[in-house]
């Protein structure tokens, strides 16, 4: 390595070229000063003693580090919907602010003021967030995988607040009442879709790739190995050992489905809730020709059907069942997921808890809050008398 004047026709010009040999080619650089010529040298070499210069020749833009790591994601077999998170974060934000730029040289200064940019224009704190954690993965994937970047500069980026910028449910949860309109409003053949989404904890595309092989109605369970992919038209395996599990179904569910196969007549390899032709549900064609009304007769909160979930693991906590128990069934290997993500039962248990603490302490008995509404009674009516209840009504109505 040699540090040269640069040559040029002034005399006056302070630059130089630092010059350097790495497997057997040569390159150089141009630097304004020699002090700054000198200490580019050292940083060179440190480099290289630490295996992680780059030659010019090997370098990329960050859209063919985007396309590469896009690649692998394909190749490993990642959901359709995660290829199209990226996909949309790249082409739409990231790629047309920095694509043609070499990888390397995007500072973590530069992109700083980038975020500050798309907050001062109205984006939110949740979307300059997702982008920030889709740059950095990618850069990952060029300082891991391809070796074209010595370090990471979003590594140690810190996510700007918001309120919410944590992982708290975006979605709500249906009160028990809520939960016993959308039951007694439903038909014959949606009544035990909302109650597997409900009192099972299911993911929609887990129900809709549900086969009748896969139900025990004797012994009163259900087997998730699969889920479906409307996005490539296609079932996959759960993303996790975790997903692959057994849900257990209560007595009414199990006279529910029982009275579904009789009108469908399906068995062995049919969809339990395939549509007419026997395929997997379209998740926009279900809420439009199925959610949506059913929740305008329910007269219930506009929420999506992807609320049962969140609403069965808050009844189940709010009931006492342990967070370790409900992120089971519902197909989690880490049991804090399920007060984090689908924390919209805390405040009912913490009321749940104080009750039973304070019965225990000076020997009462418990008394169990209502969500909302509700009989002044010690327990809750149950759920299958409830809704037997409600259809009564509406059938004398």
């Amino acid at each position: 390595m040699a540090i040269v004047k640069a040559k040029r026709g002034d005399p006056r010009d302070d630059r130089y070229r630092v010059i350097v040999r790495h497997n057997g080619k040569q390159q150089w650089f141009t630097v304004r000063g020699k002090t700054n010529a000198a200490k580019f040298e050292r940083d060179l070499l440190e480099k290289i003693d630490k295996r992680t210069y780059v030659a010019k020749a090997a370098r990329m833009t960050l859209r063919e580090v985007a396309d590469a790591y896009l690649a692998e994601c394909r190749a490993r077999g990642r959901a359709t919907a995660t290829l199209c998170g990226y996909s949309s974060a790249l082409d739409r934000y990231i790629l047309p602010k920095f694509g043609t730029r070499e990888v390397g040289s995007i500072s973590k200064s530069e992109l700083r003021a980038w975020f500050a940019e798309l907050l001062a224009s109205g984006k939110s704190a949740d979307l300059v967030n997702n982008l920030t954690r889709k740059f950095k993965t990618t850069l990952f994937h060029a300082v891991a995988e391809l070796e074209v970047l010595d370090r990471n500069v979003l590594a140690r980026f810190k996510p700007y607040r918001a309120g919410t910028t944590d992982r708290r449910a975006r979605r709500g949860t249906f009160t028990e009442t809520e939960l016993q309109a959308l039951l007694a409003a439903a038909k014959p053949h949606e009544r035990p879709l909302v109650g597997m989404l409900a009192l099972c904890g299911l993911r929609p595309g887990e129900l809709f790739a549900l086969r009748w092989q896969d139900v025990d109605l004797t012994a009163g369970s259900a087997g998730i190995s699969r889920s479906y992919d409307w996005r490539a038209r296609q079932f996959k395996a759960p993303k996790t050992a975790a997903g692959v599990r057994t849900v257990a179904l209560s007595g009414w569910l199990v006279g529910e489905l029982q009275a579904h196969q009789e009108r469908t007549g399906g068995s062995g390899e049919a969809l339990v809730f395939g549509t007419a032709s026997g395929g997997p549900q379209n998740p926009s064609n279900f809420r439009r020709d199925c959610w949506l009304p059913l929740v305008k007769r329910a007269g219930v909160s506009s929420l999506d059907s992807y609320s049962l979930r969140h609403t069965f693991a808050s009844i189940a906590r709010t009931a006492g069942e342990t967070s370790f128990t409900t992120a089971r069934a519902m197909g989690h290997s880490r049991s804090a997921l399920v007060d984090t993500v689908y924390a919209h039962s805390l405040p009912s248990g913490m009321a749940g808890l104080a009750e039973r603490v304070t019965a225990r302490a000076l020997g009462l008995e418990p008394k169990l809050r209502v969500i909302e509404g509700g009989k002044p009674a010690a327990v809750r009516q149950t759920l299958d008398e409830s809704v037997a209840e409600q259809t009564n009504v509406k059938a004398t109505a």
